[in-house]
């Protein structure tokens, strides 16, 4: 059977995550109503080592990132779950879960240590309902940042423009229904939804074994928040991590004179003859390229410079490289973007670049916000600062060496309407061919 055919069988429809988040409500019986297996999984981002507590002791302890913890019994009952630090008395997360006679369950650790998450997924699926040669898997998404995410399981050398999903548009936190497969070797992309050529994540030769149930969830890759990492759990198995080996990279030209600029990452390209000024506009201007140390070759005008490099990409995150400076003598800086989405489902998050040449010290202020970015000097950029979202709002980006802004970015410009709730957005101050100017990217 073709992975077309495959893709086309299976109704794209996804379990939302009540159907994943056992919260108590009745129905877990009381104590000495027959018993329930459970086992845990740390696959959190930030949290190297925690305790999880089932009722009043500490059921598992120093569970590390990416470490199965093995299944123990418990009564049937309705308990309440802490996680703490491993060796910490301070609970990171506190819920309520009922936990059913006769029935096993994995309870994943997701999220970040400020925001936790536990889902308990339950695995008490009978493989005699499967038929001889086929398997069943489904896909769990444990994230905060990522939005919703197709899945893709296919044949090595598939097109993805060609296929439907097999799991279309799966939302953070929920978990999808079991898909039935042919027992063999295949190949999982995970896309952002509605976009085959956005890869978050990309596993070759998965082996699905017969009359086994499989969970695919998916986490965080690194602080970039949009690579995403994978780990297969077999029902009552074991468990495969497979991290993500990318990173992403984008550029600004910001080169006096109309600097032309190039740009690779290893044996990557970034950019080819990009003429000055040109800053990114959309997170669609990031490359993905092999993680690890690697060189950074940048040319201007044809010259190779002998900055930046060899230096070291981390998986997961994403960067920018900005090329700036007077033309006889260009610099470059590498940024590491959090492109996180805020915490907070109205706010947005907003930093500033100054690709300038010279001394003069940037800020910005973004009118719905109570403080701006503070002072950025010449090829640095800005931390964070999380504003209310808002239908229309005005920039202002002042120089240091000027009583008024240098420009403003705002209702009154085609920019109407910029900060949407959980947006993530650079604004890039850079040398133009008569002075300053200015882009803000949507990099979320």
């Amino acid at each position: 059977m073709t992975s077309v055919s495959l893709s086309r069988r299976f109704a794209l429809l996804a379990t939302l995550a009540s159907s994943l988040w056992l919260a108590a409500c009745g129905g877990g019986g009381g104590g000495g109503n027959g018993s329930a297996n459970i086992r845990a999984i740390n696959l959190t981002t930030d949290l190297p080592s925690a305790d999880l507590y089932i009722g009043d002791g500490k059921t598992f302890g120093a569970v590390a990132t990416d470490t199965m913890a093995s299944s123990i019994t418990v009564d049937s009952n309705t308990y309440t779950v802490n996680v703490k630090s491993a060796g910490d008395s301070a609970s990171l997360f506190t819920g309520s879960y009922s936990l059913s006679k006769d029935q096993n369950y994995t309870a994943v650790i997701w999220g970040r240590k400020s925001s936790l998450r536990v889902s308990t997924l339950g695995e008490s699926e009978d493989a005699a309902n499967v038929a001889t040669g086929d398997t069943r898997i489904r896909a769990f998404n444990a994230t905060l940042d990522s939005g919703t995410v197709d899945i893709y399981v296919t044949q090595t050398d598939d097109d993805l423009n060609d296929l439907a999903p097999t799991q279309a548009s799966l939302t953070s936190g929920s978990l999808a229904g079991f898909r039935t497969l042919s027992a063999k070797a295949y190949r999982i992309r995970v896309t952002g939804a509605g976009d085959p050529s956005d890869v978050r994540l990309d596993l070759d030769n998965v082996t699905l074994s017969e009359k086994t149930f499989y969970t695919l969830v998916i986490t965080p890759s690194g602080t970039g928040g949009v690579l995403l990492n994978g780990t297969l759990i077999a029902q009552g198995g074991a468990k495969t991590t497979a991290n993500n080996t990318k990173a992403r990279v984008r550029v600004v030209a910001s080169v006096a004179n109309g600097g032309v600029v190039s740009a690779k990452a290893g044996t990557t390209n970034l950019v080819t003859s990009w003429r000055s000024p040109k800053a990114p506009q959309s997170a669609g201007d990031y490359i993905q390229v092999t993680a690890g140390t690697l060189p950074l070759t940048v040319q201007v005008n044809g010259t190779v410079l002998a900055t930046p490099g060899t230096t070291t990409l981390l998986a997961g995150s994403d960067y920018t490289l900005l090329v700036y400076g007077p033309a006889a003598s260009p610099q470059t800086a590498l940024f590491s973007d959090d492109n996180r989405v805020p915490s907070i489902a109205s706010r947005a998050k907003v930093r500033l670049v100054n690709g300038m040449s010279g001394t003069s010290l940037l800020s910005a202020l973004v009118s719905s916000a109570t403080t701006g970015t503070g002072d950025v000097a010449s090829g640095n950029v800005s931390n964070d600062i999380v504003v209310p979202a808002a239908g229309s709002v005005k920039i202002d980006v002042s120089s240091s060496d000027a009583f008024d802004p240098i420009f403003t970015l705002g209702s009154t410009t085609s920019t109407q309407n910029l900060l949407v709730a959980q947006g993530v957005y650079t604004i890039f101050v850079i040398d133009g061919t008569t002075g300053p100017v200015g882009r803000v990217s949507r990099d979320r």
